[in-house]
Formats: C-alpha cells, sequence, structure tokens
C-alpha cells in the first residue's frame, strides 16, 4: 500500500517502518538545542560573575569545563530532548492534526497555534513553582518548541524517517556547539547596577543576615558573618554607621559598614544583581571555592 495523505500531511503505512512516530526524531532535534542553548549560557557572562567566585586555579576550572561540556552535558541534553519530544512535540503534533482533521485549514498550519497553546499551559506551574513571570516563561517554553515541532511538521511532510532526522541534529550539532561556545565568550562583560546612595538606604537581607540602612548613615546588622580564614566563625549584630563604599575608594561599588564589636565580621559588601533587583555580596571562606552571601533589598 502506498503512502496516504492526511490534510496535507504525507503518512507511511507503519507496517513500512519509513515513519517510526508523529514526531520523527524531534527528540534528538531538541537535545542539540539544549546542548547548544546550555553551552551558550554556561560560555556567556552572567550575573555570577560578579562575585569572583568559582573553581580557584585555571586548571581546576579547565577540567570542570572540560568534564562538564563533553561527558555530562550531551547525555543530559539528549535525554532532556527525548522528554521534550515525549511531552511537548508529540502533543503539538496531535493537537494539529487533530484540528487540521476536524477543519479545511492545512494541519500543519495548526502547528504554531497549538505550540503556543501548550505552552501557555506548561507554563502555569513553572512559573508558579520557579516563582517566574508567566509571561516570560509562556514565552521561552514557546520558543522551545519552535524548532523540534518544526522539524517535525517539515519530516512527516516529506516522510523523513527518524533515522534521517537524527543525522540532521548530529550534522547541525557540529555547527550549533562551537557556534554557542563562540558567541557566548564574545558576549560583553557583566555589569553591575550603578546605585545612587539614595539607592541603598532600605532594608537588605538574604542568607541570614539583616541590614537596615538609613538616609542618615546609621545601620543595623542581624547576623553579620564572621569569617577567620577558610570558615565562617559565626555571627555578629550590632548598631554603627555605614558609607557608599565607592565613594570611600577601599572596595568596589557597595556600602562599607563600622559596627562597634564586630570588628572580625565582614563589613565591605560589593554590588551585584540588576538595576531593577541589585544586590549586596560578600565571599567567605576558602579562596579556591568562595561561599557567596547575598542580600537583596525588601520591597516596602
Amino acid at each position: 500500500m502506498g503512502d496516504r495523505m492526511v490534510n496535507q500531511v504525507a503518512v507511511a503505512p507503519r507496517s513500512r517502518g519509513s515513519w517510526g512516530g508523529i514526531a520523527p526524531g524531534a527528540g534528538a532535534v531538541a537535545g542539540v538545542q539544549f546542548l547548544a542553548g546550555t553551552l551558550f549560557w554556561w560560555a556567556a557572562p552572567g550575573e555570577s560573575d560578579a562575585y569572583g567566585g568559582g573553581y580557584g586555579t585555571f586548571a581546576i576550572g579547565l577540567v570542570f569545563a572540560v568534564v562538564f561540556g563533553c561527558i555530562v552535558l550531551p547525555p543530559l541534553a539528549l535525554g532532556a530532548g527525548l522528554v521534550h519530544g515525549t511531552l511537548f512535540t508529540t502533543p503539538v503534533m496531535l493537537l494539529s492534526n487533530a484540528a487540521g482533521v476536524r477543519t479545511r485549514i492545512p494541519a500543519p498550519r495548526w502547528a504554531l497555534p497549538a505550540v503556543v497553546l501548550l505552552a501557555g499551559a506548561y507554563a502555569a506551574p513553572v512559573a508558579l513553582i520557579m516563582r517566574t513571570s508567566y509571561a516570560a516563561t509562556w514565552g521561552w517554553i514557546a520558543a522551545a518548541g519552535v524548532i523540534p515541532v518544526g522539524v517535525a511538521v517539515f519530516a512527516r511532510m516529506r516522510q523523513r524517517t527518524k533515522g534521517r532526522v537524527r543525522l540532521w541534529a548530529l550534522a547541525a550539532s557540529v555547527i550549533a556547539v562551537p557556534t554557542a561556545l563562540v558567541a557566548g565568550f564574545l558576549m560583553p562583560p557583566y555589569e553591575p547596577p550603578v546605585l545612587e546612595r539614595a539607592d541603598y538606604v532600605g532594608v537588605w537581607s538574604g542568607d541570614g543576615t539583616d541590614l537596615e540602612l538609613d538616609d542618615q548613615g546609621a545601620v543595623k546588622a542581624e547576623g553579620l558573618p564572621v569569617d577567620h580564614g577558610f570558615d565562617d566563625a559565626g555571627r555578629c549584630s550590632g548598631e554603627g554607621t555605614w558609607e557608599d563604599a565607592g565613594a570611600a575608594g577601599s572596595y568596589g561599588a557597595g556600602v562599607t559598614l563600622a559596627v562597634p564589636g564586630c570588628a572580625n565580621a565582614v563589613l565591605n559588601w560589593q554590588v551585584a544583581g540588576t538595576e531593577e533587583e541589585p544586590q549586596l555580596f560578600v565571599l567567605i571562606g576558602d579562596p579556591d571555592s568562595w561561599d557567596v552571601r547575598v542580600l537583596r533589598k525588601r520591597l516596602r
């Protein structure tokens, strides 16, 4: 029996083995996408670069990069791609085909609306769990599904097998992976936000520490970390004064505290984060693997 057309989508008989599923090779395509995206995210400067932590020596960092990038990440990306193909691409193809059968609109034209619809459904629980913007989460989930769904639609229309699509994905990875790495490394370096003195006024909290800075230069500190070389040696609380560390010129942009009775505590906090969500941070412990303490300003 020859191939048949279902609303402009070619479907080969299952017995021939030339079409192995409703979304052939979609998992492999999504896996390459996740691999390239993760490598770009890893190579590109981020907010965490402001902390100056990491893995200490260049050799340790290089070993970690090789192990992560060459051994750990590829199978993780492939696994994520297979999950994505099962939970996203295949349902999208089923929805678009069902809509195509029940309307006069060709099934492939329903693929993009199905992507948007399913992404919106998944975005609700993900945004709730991750505490992220629903609109942004919706957009990212939908964007991640466009290429796998597009390839699946094309493969079905052209009657391409899973094996052929996987070869496409492998060929694309040869270009996509190094391109993602180069693009990440060429991204502009991270720049911390520029804060005025008035921007520091308020309550900053995080990791068991609270700093209340007022506009008169007074500070109430609770749970300041005490750093003795390689260890966090406890906490200290008290009242004192603060000043703009950038203006004082002692450290980078941030605040310098003077709290009587807490001379051994960490008193210099630097700026990180973004203009919308600034942070104050300190590094504690082993210089080869810093422990980062981050404070965020409370909203009034």
